[in-house]
């Protein structure tokens, strides 16, 4: 009856280690962030977590670390069931022992037996191989994601460096002239830089930590699949020599390296589970990046302030130009030089407006029309008409010299900021747009995120058979301890060589 019992017990338990992993994929959400997330929170008394992905929030690890718990469970029995089996055999009557744990039943299946064994352990070497390679896999996935990750956040911090070093000398050209676009621009300056501290936190104190995340998991998994493959080469030496305190090692080997198989099984789920939410915050930033989890780790700047700033720049550049082709032209006219330049002045101005058929708010680089001069270059064409302090006004109007250099000083610094904001004007909008990580993790998405994913998956898949298999494996070992236990088995054969001729092994 006890032993019915306890049969009845160990079929339990392995339906199920079976069973429990294979739910918990099925039964994993296909629907929005509210059920995706709806799990189980260890850190706030095992309700569920309410809230979205959130690398920086210790709940969100918690709740995702813990959908592993099959495989934390199943491990956590074996640990268990494996000290009670030592404590029973260290603590136990020798000669009860060897009474209690004779199987006469077994001694009708030798042959089946052996070959279960067999089959199991050469499943057992394939499920490794399958592992390491898998293994191999997730890495190099993961790997070449997170370079994908990095380039395009120095490539962000690069432009922001590069807009922020362009911003500062506007800042000091225009600050004699315009306090109020001078405080804009370093605010703007002030929330990029901010920007470009946050990928820079993370590429020099984030970036590392991942790289150790990803070289342990994987000379784990390594070290694991490879000690199986070992310990199942070193078990064919007791199977075929009947040497039983082989037997007990090979089974204390295993039944160590079973229960951490289980737990790198739990793992590896979680690290499936955290690949999809990765995947999907990926796909929900490139869709609408202001309304994302990501936002707040990501250098993009804030839509409200910067779609004003944007507007306020360009409304300025071109009201200077306006009221610049309107000054010139007068100044032309009164003193005569229209005639020398009607040919080269478009009807458009003197001056290039860069907005020219474009909303102010969209600026897209475009070539000036036909005799038009760039604003950048109009510097050069004032100071043939500017008449220095130095210089006597008299010989200034003789040599058609008339421009203050007051002035020419005012629209030099006026006209080298509007260029130099024209010039980083693209890449302000791409970074109020986030298009380089709106691209980056559009990229990752379309070419990645489904083999990551994937490699995640087989990993875990491929742990979970391994697992199972040694489970199996163990319980044979132990059946086939049993079996030989007290008998003589010639080298290489598989029957004992007489039933009545037994001898004394401790298990």
């Amino acid at each position: 009856m006890t032993k019915s019992r306890n049969i009845g017990v160990l079929s339990q338990l392995l339906l199920t280690a079976v069973i429990s992993p294979i739910l918990a994929v099925s039964s994993y959400p296909d629907g929005g962030d509210d059920e995706r997330f709806k799990r189980r929170d260890p850190l706030n008394s095992f309700t569920y977590y309410h809230g979205s992905f959130d690398v920086r929030n210790k709940h969100y690890w918690a709740a995702t670390a813990f959908t592993g718990i099959h495989g934390y469970a199943v491990a956590g029995v074996l640990l268990i069931a494996g000290v009670c089996l030592g404590l029973y055999l260290a603590f136990s009557d020798k000669r009860s022992r060897v009474s209690s744990t004779r199987c006469p039943y077994l001694d009708r299946y030798y042959l089946p037996l052996f070959l279960l064994l067999l089959l199991f352990m050469f499943l057992s070497m394939a499920a490794s191989g399958i592992v390491i390679a898998a293994n191999q896999s997730s890495k190099n996935r993961t790997e070449e994601m997170k370079e994908t990750i990095d380039k395009a956040g120095e490539d962000v911090d690069r432009n922001i460096r590069t807009v922020i070093t362009s911003l500062t000398k506007i800042q000091y050209l225009l600050l004699p002239y315009d306090q109020k676009t001078t405080h804009l621009l370093n605010v703007t300056s002030h929330r990029l830089r901010k920007g470009s501290l946050l990928i820079q936190s993370f590429v020099h104190t984030n970036s590392p930590t991942i790289d150790l995340a990803i070289n342990i998991s994987y000379v784990t998994h390594l070290m694991i699949a490879s000690t199986n493959l070992f310990v199942l080469l070193l078990a064919f030496a007791p199977l075929l020599l009947h040497w039983h305190p082989g037997f007990i090692m090979v089974i204390f080997l295993f039944w160590i390296l079973t229960t951490l198989s289980w737990v790198l099984t739990g793992f590896d789920f979680f690290l499936h589970t955290f690949a999809e939410d990765v995947c999907s915050a990926f796909s929900g930033f490139v869709q609408n990046p202001q309304n994302n989890t990501l936002s707040s780790l990501s250098p993009c700047m804030d839509p409200l302030h910067s779609d004003k700033t944007l507007i306020e720049v360009s409304s300025m550049i071109r009201n200077f130009i306006t009221e610049l082709n309107s000054k010139v032209a007068d100044s032309m006219g009164s003193y005569a030089l229209t005639s020398n330049t009607a040919s080269l002045a478009p009807k458009s101005g003197l001056v290039c407006d860069p907005f020219a058929g474009q909303q102010i708010n969209s600026y897209t680089p475009q070539r000036c029309s036909n005799g038009a001069i760039p604003i950048g270059e109009f510097p050069n064409v004032l100071s043939r008409f500017t008449c220095h302090d130095k210089v006597p006004l008299e010989t200034c109007r003789i040599t058609g010299k008339f421009i203050p250099e007051a002035a020419y000083l005012r629209v030099y610094a006026y006209s080298n900021s509007a260029q130099g904001m024209l010039d980083i004007l693209p890449s302000l909008q791409n970074l109020t747009q986030c298009l380089y990580m709106k691209d980056t993790l559009s990229s990752i998405v379309s070419n990645q995120c489904k083999p990551f994913r994937a490699s995640m998956y087989r990993l875990w898949a491929a742990m979970l058979a391994l697992s199972l298999i040694m489970k199996v494996m163990v319980l044979l070992f132990l059946a086939k301890a049993f079996q030989e236990k007290g008998k003589c088995f010639a080298l290489f054969s598989i029957h004992p060589t007489s039933s009545g001729e037994t001898r004394q092994v401790n298990i």
